[in-house]
């Protein structure tokens, strides 16, 4: 059902043309500077609102047993909106919404799509002070916030469809009112691969295109995706399950919608358990130097390692254990051009039955931090982690000050704390009682939380708040 609604197209349309005039205009004004944007903004009161874009499985899958969108107000007035439901059998779906002030509201998309496996969600906040995330559990857990950008040009360092227990699909989602079309590049175990209907891909207006990565590429240990939008603008997400003798898990990862000559990544060390690695792909037609540097608690190097990658080719780097249990990475090139990077942390069977710890968790590195974050913490998927600050810019000391709305912080995060350039820090978090973070910086930041429950474990991302985004200073 394709049935044109002037009001969602109407407030799409204003959205899409404010973006497109904010990318015309600098932070102080200077004609013809990009404004930066964060991959997941929220807004605050009295900016214009947000559309946010969920994709993923539905519990129809083999291997998922839920996926929730959970929509949580931080407005002191009722929020309306829109939901906009498209999954892989061509149904198109909208229905208002409600959210009281401070108040959460639960979607699940198999309940408006029944029989789908796969389903898009947009959803329209006109007036903003709303975040959206959501958690899959099946085999394994994931849990992160929805993204808020469409772009033409998406990049996925890693995925792998080794046999038998790989898999992995790409997802294209089309929220416009007319078509997309986007060609595929692949990079294998054997190098550059492109299959013959990955060239011209259609994903036609408000619809959901699943294209399996493993039966075109398959018995790869590693495949690379580079997704360029010849006609329109897309959002595209990762879908990964995995299962390794004692490890298995699974993982959606929406595409890196920006390669740049320095991105930023935060490490996970899982320790004799588990393991750690981060896939760099080089989209250039040039062989590219590129160097990864390893961040603790002062901003010490744990450790560098330089790299070679040739031109439209990716290398992958299997980490040691570092004695920091998160950290940050940063990884350049030394000639400017531009590069995508993602860190993958795999989490093993414990030798003790209780103690079950399994999980797969990838992230992509980003060229942008922000002043302003918000966290949110769901005490169904949050048990216990650690929250993870990194200021990765070179000289700039970063004053950060913690809050939230209960108007208290779970023992063991401090108030306000101090971070020289690319000094990266985390505090341990056992209260699952806490539900929100407000993080303020004089300088941009990023920040993540790396949680675990009985599911599994996974590496989320904060909020970050409209308008406090930037590139870090080198």
């Amino acid at each position: 059902m394709n049935t044109f609604r002037l009001p969602t197209f109407f407030l799409m349309s204003v959205l899409l043309v404010s973006v497109l005039v904010f990318s015309i205009e600098s932070n102080d004004g200077i004609e013809g500077t990009p404004l930066p944007v964060y991959p997941v903004e929220v807004s605050t009161a009295g900016e214009s609102g947000d559309l946010w874009f969920c994709i993923g499985p539905t519990g129809e899958l083999d291997g998922i047993s839920e996926r929730t969108i959970t929509l949580t107000s931080f407005s002191k007035a009722d929020t309306f909106g829109r939901v906009t439901i498209a999954d892989d059998l061509g149904n198109d779906i909208e229905r208002e919404i409600l959210i009281e002030a401070g108040q959460s509201l639960d979607i699940k998309p198999e309940q408006s799509v029944s029989g789908s496996k796969w389903a898009a969600v947009t959803i329209e906040i006109p007036s903003g002070e709303v975040l959206v995330k959501q958690k899959i559990i099946g085999n394994g857990l994931d849990s992160e916030p929805c993204v808020t950008s469409t772009s033409d040009s998406w990049y996925f360092p890693w995925s792998s469809t080794l046999r038998p227990g790989n898999k992995a699909s790409l997802l294209f989602y089309n929220p416009f009112q007319a078509p997309a079309v986007a060609d595929l590049h692949f990079v294998g175990d054997i190098g550059r691969r492109e299959t013959l209907d990955s060239q011209g891909v259609v994903i036609p207006s408000r619809s959901l295109v699943v294209f399996d990565i493993t039966t075109r590429i398959p018995d790869s240990s590693v495949v690379s995706a580079t997704v360029d939008v010849r006609v329109g603008q897309l959002v595209v997400a990762r879908m990964q399950t995995a299962e390794d003798g004692n490890q298995k898990g699974l993982d959606l990862l929406y595409g890196s919608n920006r390669a740049s000559s320095r991105v930023f990544l935060t490490g996970y060390e899982q320790g004799p358990e588990g393991n750690e690695l981060i896939s760099i792909l080089n989209p250039n037609n040039e062989l590219v130097e590129v160097e990864v540097s390893f961040l603790g608690s002062g901003g010490q190097k744990l450790q560098t390692r330089k790299l070679e990658l040739r031109a439209l080719q990716r290398q992958v780097l299997e980490l040691e254990t570092f004695a920091s249990p998160t950290y940050g990475v940063e990884v350049k090139s030394f000639d400017g051009e531009p590069i995508a990077a993602s860190f993958v942390s795999w989490a093993g069977k414990s030798s003790d039955v209780e103690l079950l710890d399994v999980g797969l968790n990838t992230q992509n590195g980003v060229d942008l931090a922000a002043r302003k974050w918000k966290l949110l913490f769901e005490s169904s998927s949050f048990e216990s982690g650690y929250l993870s600050v990194f200021n990765p810019n070179s000289k700039t000391i970063a004053s950060i000050k913690f809050s939230n709305q209960e108007s208290f912080l779970s023992l063991g995060i401090p108030d306000q704390i101090e971070l020289d350039g690319l000094e990266s820090i985390s505090f341990p978090i056992a209260d699952s009682a806490i539900k929100t973070l407000d993080i303020d910086s004089t300088s941009p930041v990023l920040v993540s939380v790396v949680g675990q429950n009985s599911s599994g474990f996974y590496l989320e991302t904060g909020v970050a708040v409209s308008k406090t985004s930037a590139i870090p200073l080198p």
